[in-house]
């Protein structure tokens, strides 16, 4: 009988687990010794070795252990089928979910490149910028620091609800029909840009896609006399303003130091050539 038994840390060694791991498998039932002795040595059959193995492989591939535990209770070549595909489909949700989180790195990645870029501050420049969908959330005062990031939490929030990462950048929209008015900031609001299309998200709108009269600055994306002096210039230019106008933030307090503690931005009106 001493033959066909196998000490708990000759067992724990074959399969490069500890004795703690068999204990505690012991514990809940997985897989119990058949042998102990008076002083309380765990001893296992030469014959537990191919169920061992196979527990450790079940776990090597992420099956729970209550899940493994049910299929050595009833084991059959049907039963272990059902397991692995329960498994696989677990791996594929996993999958997924980490490509999505992966999308979101490199758009974040590739907003931040694009900040990075060498362009003239305080000078236009006109660029095609392709159709974007982006979350409205409008501002429920006049704009200032403390409303542009309550305003700005809102978005987000609506964002995170409905598990979506805001990996795109934000800033303010400002309504087309308010350009000639006193109040040029009325009915505008803070506009999240959407990582991938969602039509169905209560306060998603498309800004169209085409060119733009850019400007990049170092100020706030509420700040009128930038807005004036673009739109004097581009009129200045011979250009017709097609619709309305985006004050995109590109590094904001967060990458503030000695030389800029304000924000830096990119205002972008649409324009076609008179």
């Amino acid at each position: 009988m001493d033959n066909e038994l196998v000490a708990i840390s000759e067992m724990a060694k074959l399969h490069h687990l500890t004795r703690q791991t068999l204990i505690y498998y012991d514990h809940i039932g997985l897989l119990n010794p058949i042998y102990i002795n008076e002083h309380g040595y765990r001893y296992y059959s030469v014959y537990q070795i191919p169920v061992l193995r196979e527990i450790c492989l079940l776990k090597k591939l992420g099956v729970k252990l209550d899940d493994i535990k049910k299929n050595m209770e009833s084991r059959n070549l049907e039963s272990v089928t059902n397991l692995l595909e329960f498994q696989k489909n677990i791996i594929d949700e996993q999958i997924q979910e980490l490509n999505k989180t992966r999308m979101y790195l490199q758009q974040r990645i590739n907003f931040y490149e694009d900040s990075h870029k060498s362009y003239p501050v305080n000078t236009p420049v006109l660029k095609h910028i392709p159709t974007r969908q982006v979350l409205f959330v409008p501002f429920e005062e006049r704009p200032g620091k403390e409303v542009l990031h309550l305003t700005l939490m809102k978005a987000w929030n609506i964002l995170f609800d409905s598990n979506t990462i805001p990996s795109c950048g934000f800033g303010t929209l400002i309504r087309s029909e308010q350009f000639n008015n006193e109040e040029l900031y009325k009915n505008s609001g803070i506009f999240v840009v959407l990582p991938y299309p969602q039509p169905d998200l209560p306060g998603v709108e498309e800004i169209p896609g085409g060119s733009y009269m850019c400007m990049y600055k170092y100020s706030y994306p509420y700040e009128e006399k930038d807005f004036h002096y673009l739109k004097e210039w581009v009129e200045n230019k011979n250009y017709k303003i097609t619709g309305d106008a985006l004050d995109l933030c590109l590094l904001d307090t967060t990458f503030y130091n000695s030389e800029h503690n304000v924000d830096y931005c990119c205002l972008q009106i649409p324009v076609i050539k008179k």
